[in-house]
Order: C-alpha cells, then structure tokens, then sequence
C-alpha cells in the first residue's frame, strides 16, 4: 500500500507532465503555424506597398520623357516615355490582384487605376499634339496635374491602409513569436522534468521501474519524437515507431544490435562521417542517414542514462526529434526575407531607417556609392555633410520638424555626388509606431529626381518662352469657354476689335468683332461646339471704306477636349491683307500673261504654216530643177560622152554626184523637219519587228557590202513609234555600212535588254569609231568629221536620230567599245 501510494503521486505526475507536453507541443505546431501565415500577410503587404511605389515612378518617369520630348523634340525621349507607358498598366494590373482580398482597398484602387488610365491617355494625346506640329494647350496641362495629383492621392490612400495593415500583422508575427519561446520553453521543461522523474524513480525504486516498464514503453513509443534505448552494454533494447521511422531499421532488427549500427550521423558541413558518441556528448543539430530507405533527416538529438545500478548505468535514453519541416520553414522565412532585401536594394530609390530621435540606424550602399561618404560618417546625422551647404539649412529644419510632430517628411534638396557635381535629390520617410502610437523607428526612401528637376527647370523657361511668342505674335490668339465666350486673348486679337483687353474678356467674339465678320465667327464657334472638332481656313473680310482700306483674315477653330467634354475653343486669326492684294495682283498678272501666251501662240501657229509652206517649196519647187540638172548631166554623159574629154566627163560625173547629194540633202532636211513638228501616237512597238523593216529596207547595202550581222534574239518592247524608231535603226546600220576602213568588212551586233522600267537596244560596229570629244558633236545637224570623198553622206542622220528619239521620251548615248568601233545605246519606256 505504501509502494502504491507513493508511486501514485509520480504517476500523476509523469502523465500531467506528458499532457503538458503534448499541449506545449499542439501550441508550438499552432504557433510555427500562425508564424508562417503572419509572415507571408507581411510579404504581401510589402509587395502591395512595392507595386503601388513601382506604378507612381513609372508615372513619373513616362512623365519626364513626355515633357523632354515636349522640350526638345528628341525622339530619344519618345522611347524612353513609351518603354514607361506600357510597364504602367502591367504594375497596376498585379497592385488589382495584390489586393483582392481586401474590399476596401479595391475601392481605392478603382480610383487609382482610373486615375492612371486617364493620365496615360492624357500623355498620349499631348504627344501626338506635339508630334504634329501643334501646340499644347495651357488647360491640358492643367488637366494633367490635377490627375496627376488625385493619382499621388489615391496612392496614399492604399499605402495608409497597407501600412495599417502592416502594423497589424506585425504585431501578430511578435505574438506568435512570443508564443513559440513559450511554448518551447514548457516543451524543455516539461522534457527534463520527465527525464528527472524517470532517474528518481530508476534511483528509488528498481521493481517499481519495472512494474512501470511497459507503461513508460507505451509512453515512449506513443511520443512524437524518435527514442532510443540502450542497456549498460550500449545495445538497443528500445525503438519506437518515429525511431524506427528515422533510422531505416525495424525495431525487431534493431533490438540487440549496437546503438552505432543503428544510428550514422554525417557532418552537414563536410557531408563526412560524425562519431556516435561525439554526436552524443555534443547534442544539438544533427543528420540521421537512415540505412533502410536512404533517406535523410534533419534531427535534434538528446541523451539521459537509465538510473544506474551501483557504480554502472543501466543503459541510456536518446531522443532524436524531426526538425526538417522546421528547418523548412526557417529556410523559407529566411529566403523570404532575403528576397525582400533584395528586392528593396534592387528599388532605384534609396532606401533608410532612422531611430525615433531622427539619427540614422541604416542606409543603402547606394547612398554611399553616390556621395562617396563612408559608412560611419553617415550614421547619426553625418549623412547631411553630402547636402549642398545653401540647401542644408531648410532640409534640417524640416526634419527636425518631422520628428518632433511625427508628421510625414518630404524635402527636395541638392547634394554633392562622389564626383563633385549637384544633383537634385527628394527624402521622403514616415514614422512607424507602436500600439501606444509612440514612434518605434522612422523609414524612408531618397529619389534621384536630377533629371526630372532640371526638366522642370527646364519646362518652365520653355512655358516663359511660350507665354512671350504668345503674346508677341503677330497672329491673334484666344481662348472661348465652353458658353463661348472669350476667356483670354492676346494684343493681336484684341487690335482687331478696336478694343482693350479688359473690355473684351467675359464677351462672345460677335460683340467684339466687326459685324458681319463677327456674326460668322459665332456660327463657326457654334459648329466646333456642336461637332466636337477643328474647322480650319475660314476666311474673312471687312469691306473697305474711304477712312480704312479693306481687311482680309484667315481664322481657325481648334476645340479643346477632356474626353468628350468640351472644355473651350481656341481661336487663331491671322490677318492676309497683303497676301490677299497680292494673289489679287497676282491673278491679274496671269490674266495679262495668258493674252500675251494667246498672242504669241497666233505668231507660232503662223511662223508654223510659213515652215509648212517653206517645206513644201523645198520639197518640190526646189527638187524639180535639181531633177533637171540631174536629167540634163546625165543625158550629156550618155549622148555626148564620146566626143567629151577625159576632163569633161569628169565635170559631168561630179554634177551628177552633186545633185544627188543636194537631193539627199533636202530629202534629209524635210524628214527632221517633220520629225520636229508632227503628232506623235505613242504605242506598244515589238523592237524586233523595227530591226527587220530596217534590215529588210537596206537589203541592198547589206548585199553590196558584203557586211555581217549578229542579232540576239528576242528584243524587248518599248512604247514609241514604229515608224520613227525603223528611221532610227536604218540610220545607225546604214552608218555602220558606210562607216568602215577600206578593205573591211562591216561587221554589226544588235542586242537588246530590259532594266527596270527602261529597255536598251545596243547597235555596234567595227567601224572607224567617234572619240570621245566628238560624241556630242556628231548628233548636230551637218555636224561630219569625215570629207564627202571619203565616207558620203549628209551629215544630218545622227540629228535624226536623236530627234527621233527626243520625240519618244528616249535617249541615245555612245560607249567606248573594246577592239575599236562604235556601240549606240538607245534607251527608251519599257512596254509590257
């Protein structure tokens, strides 16, 4: 009764400590749980605050390339603008489904998407204004920064909220954390208080050890950790289930055997083998290699010796508990946070942590790499030695501002980089604050804004610039509202009304203007209203009086448009007085120079019909006493040749021959002649089907001559003049005949090909050749090189030829050819 009683209360006890256990080990498994979950509400948030920051610097960046664009007309700057325009949308797109989850944020965050969408098009349509020469109105403008301002507002909105919500699931990540040392706390310590109990029991009470044996078995083999027991030998007496799960073996198996048999452990450094009882004596963190399955278990591992019998323990108890999921999940939260690092270093914005009394804790290596200040100068509040010393003043105040109300922090400032030279720079930070709503710590971002800066710098002269051309410009200028009534004009258009500027704001253009030029303008303005859309070229004009000369304008109406909201109508007047009295001028000018065309023509048409008649004259009157002078010559050598000299028949002979080659000489002068003036019918004409007419009409030559031809079959078509072009290739074969040294036989190649829309014929000879400084010269008429007696001829063949070719929109050209001779190149309009 007595062994009863007392081991009653170390039983209770033993099973109050294994529930304990059992209960620490359910809240440490909730808490690694509730951990993991808060840590990845964390991440998100981070993404979500990301994403938001990612979209406005897109924004802001497709909005520098735009005004540079604007400014300088750089194209450079339209693919800078359009590489931003387009990864807007996809960030916006992945914010929307960052925050599905939560219905508030979505409400913010239709607006903020809106919001964008409409500055994008925004920005677009000024680009196309710009890029088609027309100016940008000041309302446009105007309209931007208002979207752009409710775009930076609906931001804070998702950020305030996102913040929230950050704070929120981090004090849930404290929580959970504080929940697992507890419960790893109760887990040891309820672990070594059994571990106790069971050496006083094994001390006090050896048959009582053994009467609980196979209750502790149970115990053992129901506990979620792997254990192991060995008697004073050092061989296994025990496994339970997680054991023999751990290290391969059966316990069947494994009973008896020796405890290194069982249990390899590797170094996870050196992946080498780890001595047993090292492993033992060292405890902590170890790798089981398993020697049934292969597989491998990250393991902690503890060790107790069985109470002792005398001098010599009974044996030992190891405990080797599965950390591999924790490991995990260590490994994941770590990778997590290493990837959040990451990512905020990869942010083109710098970004800091200061403590709640506004010294510096901590700031990217890109500060450093920019400023070339060390890491210890920076801290504290070193880190403003880098502004420049005119801005420093304003900064600090602000910051000590900042920190003393807890209100946001936003200053522009100029520092020195590492190479000396200013740059524009923008801090922005707020505060993060405890449940008590004490500042815990402040966190903040430094942009480079030196472009962007300077853009505005730059934009604002440019607006300057604007503003005097508008004002100064001859061309009146003036904006209507949408009730169409002037709401700003420059001093042009306020001189055409006669009246000042002040008297004319707030009044519709047909108060103002001339009446009935007025009364139009208004129907104009009433048109662009009612279509939505630009009426350019209207013209308009004062009749003149004795006291004032007539005025002539040209108006154009261009509506200005948020979406399809008319928001007013500019108006551009431009006065043509001079360049209308000059067209006047002008067309009086063309009047008087068409009487005079009219006149002149009468005197070619009659020059013409003299031509006419002249050739006529020439073609018989002139030719009939050359027939008869030719008849007579003739008629004197045949009847009277045998009583006539040697010398007198040669005078007839020459009489002879001098007519002929006057009567080819008319005949030539007569074929330029109508080559010059008649109507030429442009065709489809087979090359060809022209070579052999002209071959077929100089058959006689050819024979008589003995001369060879090559001919390359087919020749292309040209658009022309069959007749015109058979003249043409007669003249050039007919040349290439006569023109040969004596003794030679003629020797001529015709080709033809086609380039484009241009065809060729080549006609070559062996001849005598042209050098190259007479090759102009030979296309004149009488222009010859060579004496009658030599080489006949009238010297107007080439002029025909040209002419001819003149008449068909063609060309001839003469090129060197090899060996000696003559090669002619006609060019003309290739027919299909």
């Amino acid at each position: 009764m007595k062994k009863l009683k007392l081991r009653r209360p170390v039983t209770i006890a033993t099973i109050v400590s294994l529930l304990v256990l059992n209960i620490a080990l359910s809240v440490l498994a909730r808490g690694i749980q509730n951990q993991s979950e808060s840590w990845r509400w964390v991440v998100h948030t981070r993404e979500v605050l990301e994403h938001v920051q990612a979209a406005l610097t897109l924004t802001s960046e497709a909005e520098a390339a735009q005004r540079g664009f604007l400014l300088t007309g750089n194209d450079n700057f339209v693919a800078d603008y359009r590489q931003a325009r387009d990864a807007v949308l996809p960030e916006v797109h992945e914010l929307r489904t960052l925050i599905l989850d939560n219905p508030r944020q979505q409400v913010a965050m239709r607006s903020f998407e809106d919001a964008v969408r409409r500055r994008l098009d925004l920005l677009e349509r000024v680009m196309q204004e710009r890029r088609a020469g027309r100016p940008v109105e000041l309302a446009v403008l105007e309209s931007g920064h208002a979207l752009k301002q409710r775009i930076l507002a609906q931001a804070q909105l998702i950020r305030t909220e996102e913040q929230r919500l950050l704070q929120v699931r981090q004090r849930h990540v404290e929580e959970g954390r504080r929940e697992l040392i507890t419960a790893f706390a109760i887990t040891a310590g309820v672990a070594g208080l059994l571990v106790v109990m069971l050496w006083v029991i094994s001390s006090r009470d050896a048959a009582r050890l053994l009467a609980e044996r196979a209750r502790l078995d149970a115990t053992l083999r129901s506990i979620g950790d792997g254990v192991i027991a060995t008697d004073p030998k050092g061989n296994v007496s025990l496994m339970n289930r997680v054991a023999e799960e751990l290290t391969g073996t059966p316990e069947a198996r494994g009973v008896g055997m020796r405890l290194e048999q069982v249990l390899r452990f590797r170094d996870r450094g050196s992946g080498g083998p780890v001595d047993l009882e090292q492993a033992i004596a060292d405890g902590g963190e170890h790798v089981v290699l398993a020697s049934g399955n292969g597989r491998e278990y990250a393991t902690e591992l503890s060790a107790a010796p069985i109470e002792p019998q005398g001098d010599m323990a009974a044996g030992e108890v190891l405990v080797l508990r599965d950390v591999s999921e924790r490991n995990a999940r260590a490994r994941a939260l770590a990778e997590s946070e290493a990837n959040y690092r990451y990512t905020i270093e990869l942010n083109p914005q710098i970004p800091w942590r200061a403590s709640p009394g506004g010294a510096i804790e901590r700031i990217s290596d890109r500060w450093l790499s920019l400023t070339g200040q060390a890491r210890e100068a920076v801290l504290g509040a070193g880190w403003s030695s880098a502004v420049f010393d005119e801005d420093r003043p304003a900064m600090m105040r602000a910051w000590a501002h900042a920190v003393d109300s807890g209100e946001p922090f936003d200053v522009e400032f100029r520092i020195r980089d590492a190479g000396g030279q200013l740059r524009w720079m923008r801090s922005r930070a707020n505060p993060r604050r405890a449940d008590t709503g004490a500042v815990v710590a402040w966190y903040g971002l430094i942009e480079d804004i030196h472009a962007r800066k300077e853009s505005e710098l730059a934009l604002s002269s440019r607006l300057a610039q604007i503003e005097t051309i508008y004002r100064a410009v001859p061309v009146g200028l003036g904006l209507v509202g949408a009730d169409l009534r002037l709401a700003e004009l420059n001093d042009a258009l306020a001189e055409v009304s006669g009246m000042s500027k002040s008297a004319i704001v707030g009044r519709s253009p047909a108060e103002v203007l001339p009446a009935s030029m007025g009364e139009r303008v208004g129907q104009v303005l009433e048109q662009v209203r009612r279509e939505r859309r630009q009426v350019a070229g209207i013209e308009f004009g004062s009749p003149g009086t004795d006291a004032a000369p007539q005025r002539d304008w040209l108006a154009s109406c261009y509506p200005v448009l948020d979406g399809s909201a008319l928001q007013g109508i500019v108006v551009a007047l431009l006065e043509v007085t001079q360049i209308k009295v000059a067209q006047r001028e002008l067309i009086e000018a063309n009047q008087l120079l068409e009487q005079r065309v009219e006149e002149r023509t009468e005197r070619i048409a009659e020059a013409n019909a003299e031509l006419r008649a002249f050739a006529h004259t020439v073609a018989h009157d002139l030719r009939a006493p050359l027939r008869n002078v030719e008849g007579f010559a003739t008629a004197l050598v045949e009847d009277e040749g045998e009583r006539m000299s040697a010398e007198g028949r040669m005078f007839a002979d020459r009489i002879v021959a001098a007519v002929v080659r006057m009567d080819r000489l008319i005949t030539d002068l007569l074929a330029y002649s109508r080559l010059s003036r008649a109507e030429l019918q442009l065709e489809r004409v087979d090359l060809g089907a022209v070579v052999k007419t002209a071959l077929r009409d100089l058959e006689a030559e050819i024979g008589a001559s003995g001369a060879q031809l090559d001919i390359a079959w087919p020749l292309p078509a040209v658009r022309g003049n069959a007749t015109i072009l058979a003249q043409v290739v007669g003249n050039l074969v007919s040349n290439a005949i006569k023109f040969v040294d004596r003794g030679v036989v003629p020797r001529i190649e015709i080709a033809g090909r086609r380039d484009g829309a241009v065809a060729r014929l080549l006609i070559g000879d062996n001849g005598i050749g042209i050098a190259p400084e007479h090759r102009e010269h030979v296309f004149g008429v009488f222009e010859r090189l060579h004496g009658h007696e030599r080489y006949p001829g009238t010297g107007i063949g080439l002029a025909i030829v040209r002419k001819g070719l003149e008449r068909m929109d063609g060309k001839v050209a003469i090129l060197d050819r090899e060996g000696g001779g003559t090669t002619f190149e006609l060019a003309l309009q290739a027919a299909d």
